[in-house]
């Protein structure tokens, strides 16, 4: 719990905080509203326990708080209607409201489309936590709205929309053979030094996926994390017809082996420029 919460923080911290995240791999209601009461607390977030609002919030009794769970075996359209009426009713004590979806599994295809219209176009004020042990009930519409926040034995990791796209293009851009657009991202790889080894990994979870795809045609066997991602799907489908299986398993490997350098402390500037340049080369 205490890196979900240390996440978050961060996230309040530097302003970055999203409309939408999916908590994947838990249901535990005391740890969403601790985050509900660090973004409304009055004492610079931190869930002071004393101001009004944390006080409001223990008793359940917050203005701008919701918490919806289900109502027998699922959560029904009447729910929805009372969040929607909920969230465009601009909030009374806070910048923020904010909404918690407890079993959010457990909502109807039909309750999570009309969902779905809200997290297309959220109000500037609102957050939504949705909490799932199985997220391949989340219609994919709805995921791919959420930063997924995978949690598993008290350890958090964060599928960042951003590094996502940026993947998912070079990906493209190795899809056409644009050297120019691959050659780009030695920029953006410079700038991310920190987190290669994150980056490094999308990039060949993605690449497995494709592999996987191209074997099988079942989307269902694509990571549940990448499928998150708005269009992935024809991303795969594409690049699994015009990427050979050489290639892909070609380039698998090279990522596994630059990640292994670079965590071995070679030369961090020329190791990724090489893996760029062998992204681009044509198969003999």
């Amino acid at each position: 719990m205490n890196n979900v919460l240390d996440f978050f923080d961060d996230v309040i911290k530097k302003g970055h905080l999203s409309h939408s995240y999916l908590l994947a791999g838990t249901e535990d209601v005391d740890m969403a509203k601790t985050i509900a009461q660090r973004i409304l607390c009055k004492q610079e977030h931190t869930g002071c326990g004393s101001c009004s609002s944390c006080l409001k919030l223990a008793s359940d009794n917050h203005p701008d708080y919701m918490m919806i769970t289900p109502d027998g075996a699922s959560i029904k359209n009447a729910q929805v209607e009372s969040f929607q009426e909920f969230v465009y009713i601009r909030p009374f004590e806070s910048i923020h409201k904010i909404i918690i979806f407890d079993d959010a599994h457990l909502m109807t295809d039909r309750a999570q489309n009309r969902i779905l219209k809200v997290l297309e176009e959220p109000p500037a004020y609102a957050v939504f936590i949705f909490l799932t042990h199985q997220v391949e009930s989340m219609l994919d519409t709805v995921k791919s709205r959420c930063q997924i926040v995978q949690v598993k034995e008290d350890q958090v990791k964060l599928v960042d929309s951003e590094m996502s796209e940026k993947a998912i293009e070079l990906i493209r851009g190795i899809e056409k053979q644009d050297a120019g657009r691959v050659l780009e991202y030695g920029s953006y790889l410079k700038q991310i030094k920190p987190q290669i080894s994150e980056f490094l990994n999308l990039l060949s979870s993605i690449l497995r996926d494709i592999m996987i795809f191209r074997e099988t045609s079942n989307y269902q066997l694509i990571t549940v994390s990448n499928l998150s991602i708005l269009n992935y799907k024809d991303l795969i489908f594409r690049v699994s017809s015009s990427l050979s299986r050489g290639k892909n398993v070609e380039l698998i490997e090279l990522i596994e082996e630059v990640d292994q350098k670079l965590k071995s402390n070679m030369n961090y500037d020329l190791t990724v420029d090489k893996l760029l340049f062998k992204c681009i080369e044509r198969e003999a």
